[in-house]
């Protein structure tokens, strides 16, 4: 058995906890070099300047096809045939196909690579948070979690420097040979204690019927999604609509896009780790998601209301919004802790990569409210946000406390 009921942490538990962080460093590295090496890639590639929005468009929801496939494909392995597996077949994966996107000759060929990569990296976190959660005890799973967030966040700091000092073929290959890297450090990872006791029984594994076959499962896992929901509004809408938004606030310094993305992010990468961290000093998995929700709330609203007046103010408030919203790995652990071990894994991977997933429809509406009055994305931002932060604050009420839950129970 697993050492989650101890009050100490063993050695090959820290090896684990800092495995799944530098999987989250290699996750963020590879979500954010596309768009950090899209304009060099496409020119190297012959694309004309006219073609780049189609482009842009058509690879990144490959890309993101790629992971809401992947996460159900490595959630279900990893519940069926272990989380090891799950974390050297999918590093393995996206490590071969983000090399060979550096020797793509023609766009076809560029979308399939982050197509397959977006399927091997789809395993990466979930597969992470869902070890570290059982075999870490909850006296200190939130200080786990916190150092998981903590060191995954300057994945897409690296992405920015590295884009910044390399070719695009250059930061493909460092990619590749990133995830190749961390293959390597898994050979000192062992199993899951629960997973190893769970094989042993005749009990459905890593099936995503056991969801839906429960109303209260399913509620459960819809809610998960929700309350992930506000964080991929202020990264896929107001980040990649900044120059809309601030069109229509009136601004007449327009912010740099490329300087929004770098300081959400850098506030991010403080907020996963106090987010933790202030789950341990609570006690409580939900108070600390809470405070952050509410805090991005404060922050989104005088976003609202400030942000057109200076382009100093627009970009802190969007620091302080990634600060905010940096409850992604708790709200992960929550997951993971809330379903049993057989089906943690595809819970757990299936929720990131579907929040994720928010961008799409979340995009569409985003459009769709903005010609329902008069083509203005500052009035469209505020409805789209208001009713997402809604959704999220009710969602929460409806999942259970799981702070030092005892995770050795199946569905």
């Amino acid at each position: 058995m697993t050492n989650t009921s101890a009050d100490t942490i063993s050695r090959k538990a820290i090896i684990g906890v800092m495995v799944a962080a530098l999987g989250f460093f290699v996750d963020l590295y590879d979500i954010i070099i596309f768009s950090a090496e899209r304009i060099d890639s496409f020119r190297s590639l012959g694309i004309p300047e006219s073609a780049w929005p189609l482009h842009t468009r058509n690879i990144l929801n490959a890309q993101m096809l790629g992971m809401l496939i992947g996460g159900f494909l490595w959630g279900t392995i990893g519940d069926k045939f272990g989380r090891l597996k799950v974390l050297f077949g999918s590093i393995l994966m996206y490590s071969a196909f983000t090399f060979l996107n550096a020797y793509v000759k023609e766009v076809n060929g560029y979308m399939w690579c982050r197509f397959l990569a977006g399927v091997g990296l789809a395993g990466e976190l979930g597969a992470g948070i869902t070890l570290v959660s059982e075999q870490i005890s909850g006296k200190y799973r939130g200080f786990a979690v916190a150092m998981v967030g903590g060191i995954g966040m300057f994945g897409a700091v690296t992405a920015g420097i590295v884009a910044t000092f390399f070719t695009w073929k250059t930061s493909f290959i460092i990619g590749g040979l990133l995830g190749v890297a961390l293959l390597l450090l898994r050979f000192s990872v062992v199993e899951s204690g629960l997973f190893t006791h769970m094989a042993k029984r005749e009990v459905s594994k890593g099936n995503f019927g056991i969801i839906l076959r429960s109303k209260s499962r399913s509620w459960k896992f819809f809610c998960v999604l929700l309350v992930g929901m506000p964080g991929w509004f202020a990264t896929g809408i107001l980040i990649t609509f900044t120059k809309e938004v601030a069109t229509s606030m009136g601004m007449s310094t327009l912010p740099v896009a490329a300087t929004v993305i770098s300081l959400n992010f850098l506030g991010f990468s403080l907020g996963d780790p106090l987010c933790g961290l202030l789950s341990q000093y609570l006690k409580s998995r939900k108070k600390a998601i809470f405070i952050f929700l509410l805090s991005y709330s404060i922050f989104l609203g005088l976003f609202f209301m400030f942000a057109r007046y200076s382009v100093t103010l627009y970009y802190l408030f969007f620091t302080m919004m990634g600060l905010s919203v940096g409850f992604t790995i708790m709200l992960l652990t929550l997951t993971a802790e809330q379903f049993g071990t057989n089906i943690r894994t595809l819970v757990t991977s299936a929720a990131l990569n579907l929040i994720r997933g928010w961008v799409i429809p979340l995009s569409f509406a985003f459009q769709w409210v903005a010609t329902l009055v008069n083509g203005n994305y500052y009035y469209s931002a505020i409805i789209i946000a208001s009713l997402a932060l809604t959704f999220a604050f009710f969602a929460l009420t409806q999942l259970e406390e799981t702070y030092q839950k005892n995770l050795d129970f199946y569905e």
